[in-house]
């Protein structure tokens, strides 16, 4: 048989011996059918069906047994189960009436009958024979005998198939008892037996016994046999449905990494590959979870495909392709209702999942139908201990509440959640979906104390996800969990506390804890994880970590190259990506460094009240979409804006309410764009982004300002108020912070020097340096190079297409100035002699090389590529995947990079993206000073900033970033950076040094234009 049998089932072959009579027999087709058999002529063998029958109907011997018993087999061969087993069951009529036929012969016969009636979904067949075998072997050889405990093992397993675990379970431990088990079938009978308490709910008991199996298996077969790989898959089932995700997905890749170096376990292969994208679906790897299953998808009619199916159907729902989704449903159903029927459990389970497609299409009616089914059917057939049950329970439930019968609704959500608070942990993320659902319930019957309790329940079951989780995922995967699978609840509790705040006052400040929780979260980990390794005296962690920075370099240069470079490197990217991103999780892993980087530490905003002074105050912007918790349950197409406002003596934070977002996204900054870009007057801006704030902000001193969604776009300072005539740079004193929470780490480093030691500046860079150098006027301009080069996608075809007009990268005459009147002002005023880096020097490798200054400038051209810059019409290009590869800095060499495709040094381009600039070491470093053009923009990231250099930086370790949000005049940048390091040097602080520069060179410039562009954050 080619596709039924699965090579992770035992199975006897049936050994049958050739009667003297049939070897002596002169039947030509006994002996033609024979020789046919052990060809494998199968097709032959079926072709003679009609003369086999003739034989058989003839005489009832062992030769007419023989013939029937070579027929079964070729429609095995060609999976014809159903004809095979009519086949089967004649065979062992003919044997029983022969006299003198050997017993085990027909337990065998028993024994492979049941199998294939198992496969057939026969299951009272299955266990009939099963029995049947098993006796006779007992009879026969006793009960230490393969033969006895094979078919008991497959009986226990046709027993829970059936969801008689009870008695699978006595069959089991039965078998344990005997001495022969325990020598010889140990690890299979205890693996069963984990499943079997798997399946009544015990995960704990599963996971007990499968992780004792795991350890016999590793003693008696050793770590590289199939049996530790399928023990390895075994165990993480139960680790999975107890949400210890980075656990099961270890052992998914483990197994996988031992099958592929076996041959022949294609089914397993498959099967496990299955359970890996499942479990990435379920943390929101969804992207992941596709592409594996569209590399094991295949059309045969087996009960394997049908959950491949339904799985890859759900990841599908996960990235808005419903429609595709509901075909893939209604192909698993059809499979499932063929071979098990409308009332098995996993039946039930795809029909479930098709009813909440159909809810997200609105077709509500169907919705309601088949959810209803799937419930009633649930609670004929499994146990209320069972977690799989409480899911039926809470869709039921929140079925209901979309057709506002709330009395039902309230009676089965809450039914779900008692259920998992009796059988799961209140940190099990089952608990906290039902927690949500009761949450949005209460708010809708207008109980707001129990929605905030439930609210509460939900938060403090995430943050230990987030614990337990975010250490052993990559950064991506950890956007993608939290973006995926949690955002969108602080979200929703968001428009809860600005509904209720005045009747409970207490929701604000919860409201400013969790923002202080979240905002940046994935950021600030990835930071703390790195200088917790750097810090560590591990040798052997350190040494994994650079391994893998640099696996990030060669990744970064994959991406620099065209399609045609990178089919020549041995290097392939993909290898590399997946190579990086298990390095990153076995850093996770092994690292309590990098572990501890993810444990919470609980802020509260009067954690951050208690770091103001007096005169200062400080402001968490949070945007949230608004959230309408009636029986549709779905955010509206309504953005807000909501400034939280604490000083030293506030009670409680106070609410300043934009309730316009979406003309503040869209229509507003269009116009404030203009106005820059055309050096107008802006006579709006200021009314729609700032008023409100500046009215009750105007007494304070100082107003420390965590931006949010579009504020990460906005200069504060340059937003002029039509009533004073005076811009926010000369009424407010603004410090603008990622997260107000870094008040508490900025005050307890602070230094009492206002001078930063160990200066290093980067300028006026040769972009021509390498290649070009060599073309004279009377050879090709850069013009024409440029025209003659291929356009590739990736860096080089978006820089290309970010120049325009076939020219390269221009040089930048006063970034010499600037950096040469910053070395003298410190070698004028200080003891410093700053490293200084101009022209040749100035490239990408010098400034991978540089080691925590206290200061770092880099003085040339930047970019940011918006998505309409590397679009592609055929094909969507893999480099602009990440954001953090769509802004970086021109350093020395890049034109010979953007012009021919050849990088100018081993090991660089000219080019450092966001992505490379990360890996930078600046883990004491107090000021990164990135004077270029657009250095502050990247993509929005709505909770984590801006993902682009500022974020890079802060990873790299800088505690405050200077920026731009536009492209800069050159002269202008070139004067306020000399008046900054002037006013900084002399003793004034940083920021009250920068806002004075701005101020001067306003005075010689007046458009926001040529002094508005920068802005600082952090301090």
């Amino acid at each position: 048989m080619k596709n039924i049998i699965s090579t992770s089932i035992l199975f006897l072959l049936l050994l049958t011996s050739v009667n003297i009579i049939a070897q002596n027999s002169n039947s030509s087709i006994f002996i033609e059918i024979q020789e046919a058999f052990n060809s494998e002529d199968y097709e032959k063998i079926i072709s003679k069906k009609s003369e086999i029958y003739k034989q058989v109907n003839s005489k009832a011997d062992t030769i007419s047994a023989e013939l029937l018993y070579y027929l079964g087999d070729s429609y095995l061969a060609f999976d014809s189960l159903k004809l095979a087993l009519q086949i089967m069951e004649e065979e062992l009529k003919v044997r029983k009436n022969i006299k003198h036929t050997d017993p085990l012969l027909i337990g065998d016969i028993h024994f492979n009958l049941a199998y294939y009636q198992q496969l057939n979904s026969d299951y009272q067949k299955s266990i009939e024979n099963f029995n049947e075998a098993s006796e006779i072997y007992k009879k026969q050889s006793g009960v230490a005998d393969p033969g006895y405990v094979e078919s008991k093992i497959e009986l226990a397993k046709s027993y829970g198939i059936i969801g008689d675990h009870r008695t699978s379970m006595k069959i089991l431990e039965d078998l344990l008892k005997i001495d022969f088990v325990k020598e010889q079938y140990q690890h299979v009978v205890n693996k069963e037996l984990g499943m079997a308490y798997f399946d009544i709910g015990y995960y704990s008991k599963s996971e007990e016994i499968l992780k004792q199996n795991l350890e016999f298996i590793k003693k008696v077969f050793g770590k590289e046999s199939i049996e530790f790989a399928e023990g390895l898959i075994t165990l993480a089932i139960p680790y999975y449905y107890r949400s210890q995700y980075s656990e099961s997905e270890l052992l998914y890749t483990q197994a996988l990494e031992i099958i592929s170096k076996l041959s022949g376990n294609e089914y397993l292969t498959e099967n496990t590959k299955n359970n890996l994208a499942l479990l990435y679906w379920k943390i929101g790897l969804y992207e992941e979870a596709i592409e594996i299953y569209e590399e094991i998808i295949e059309n045969e009619p087996s009960l394997q495909n049908a959950s491949t199916y339904s799985n890859y159907a759900q990841s599908l729902i996960a990235v808005n392709q419903k429609e595709k989704a509901i075909e893939y449903f209604d192909k698993s159903l059809s499979i499932i209702k063929d071979i098990l029927g409308e009332g098995s459990e996993l039946y039930i389970r795809v029909l479930k999942e098709k009813a909440l497609a159909l809810n997200d299409v609105l077709d509500l009616e169907n919705y309601y139908k088949l959810m209803g089914e799937s419930y009633s059917v649930s609670k004929k057939i499994l146990a209320k201990s069972n977690p799989e049950y409480s899911k039926y329970e809470l869709r039921w439930g929140i079925a209901n509440f979309r057709l506002n019968d709330i009395k039902q609704a309230e009676k089965h959500i809450k039914a779900a959640h008692n259920l998992r608070a009796k059988y799961l942990s209140k940190n099990h993320p089952l608990y906290a979906e039902s927690s949500k659902e009761l949450a949005e319930l209460s708010w809708y019957k207008k109980d707001p104390k129990k929605a905030k309790e439930y609210f509460n329940e939900t938060f403090d079951n995430y943050f230990a996800q987030i614990e337990a989780y975010f250490p052993a995922l990559s950064e991506q995967q950890k956007a993608n969990f939290y973006t995926n699978i949690l955002r969108s609840t602080f979200e929703e509790f968001n428009s809860f506390a600005i509904s209720y705040y005045k009747e409970d006052p207490e929701l604000l400040e919860e409201m400013y804890d969790y923002q202080l929780a979240t905002k940046g979260l994935i950021m600030y980990a990835t930071a703390k994880a790195r200088k917790n390794i750097l810090n560590s005296e591990n040798q052997e962690l350190i040494d994994k970590y650079q391994n893998w920075i640099s696996t990030k370099e060669l990744i970064s240069q994959l991406y620099s190259m065209s399609n045609e470079e990178v089919e020549q490197q041995e290097l392939k990217l993909d290898s590399l990506l997946s190579v990086s991103s298990d390095l990153e999780k076995e850093l996770s892993r092994a690292s309590s460094e990098f572990a501890d980087a993810y444990t919470a530490k609980k802020y509260s905003w009067k954690d951050v009240q208690k770091e103001l002074k007096q005169g200062e105050a400080a402001i968490e912007m949070i945007r949230y979409r608004e959230f309408v918790p009636d029986s549709s349950g779905i955010f509206m197409n309504r953005i807000n804006y909501a400034a939280l406002l604490i000083d030293k003596n506030s009670k409680n934070p106070e609410l300043i309410l934009f309730e316009n977002g979406l003309e503040l996204e869209n229509k507003y900054i269009k116009n404030y764009r203009n106005a820059i870009r055309f050096k107008v007057r802006d006579n709006y801006s200021y009314k729609f982004y700032w008023q409100p704030i500046a009215e009750r902000t105007k007494q304070y001193e100082k107003l420390y300002f965590s931006p949010d969604g579009i504020y990460n776009q906005i200069s504060i300072n340059v937003l002029f108020n039509t009533a004073s005539k005076k811009y926010v740079l000369e009424e407010q004193n603004v410090q603008l912070l990622t997260n107000t929470k870094d008040l508490l780490a900025y005050n307890k480093t602070k230094s009492n020097s206002n001078l930063a030691a160990n200066p290093t500046l980067f300028g006026f860079p040769n972009y021509n340096k390498g290649i070009t150098e060599s073309i004279t006027e009377n050879q090709q301009s850069a013009s024409d190079i440029v025209e003659n080069a291929s356009l590739n996608r990736g860096l080089r075809g978006s820089l290309q297409r970010y120049i325009r007009g076939n020219a390269l990268v221009t040089e930048l005459p006063g970034t010499k100035v600037e950096v040469n009147q910053i070395d003298n002002i410190y070698k004028s005023n200080s003891n410093e002699n700053p490293e200084t880096y101009l022209e040749n020097d100035a490239d990408e490798l010098q400034l991978k090389s540089v080691k925590s200054p206290k200061v770092l400038h880099i003085a040339t051209h930047g970019f940011f590529l918006e998505d309409n810059e590397t679009a592609n019409t055929e094909e969507e290009d893999k480099y602009s995947e990440n954001p953090l590869l769509k802004s970086g800095l021109i350093m020395a060499g890049a034109n010979s990079f953007i012009s021919s495709g050849l990088n100018e040094g081993a090991r660089q381009d000219g080019i450092l993206t966001a992505y490379e600039a990360m890996n930078l070491d600046l883990s004491d470093t107090e000021l990164v000073v990135l004077s270029a053009c657009e250095t502050g923009l990247g993509e929005l990231k709505n909770g984590e900033g801006v993902y682009g250099l500022r974020r890079a930086f802060q990873v790299a370790g800088a505690d405050a970033i200077i920026m731009s949000l536009w492209s800069v005049d050159d002269a202008a940048t070139q004067e306020l950076m000399t008046i900054f390091y002037e006013n900084w040097v002399n003793g004034i602080d940083k920021l009250t040094a920068f806002n004075q520069a701005q101020k001067t060179i306003k005075e010689k410039y007046k458009s926001p234009f040529y002094w508005g562009a920068f802005v600082m954050v952090g301090q």
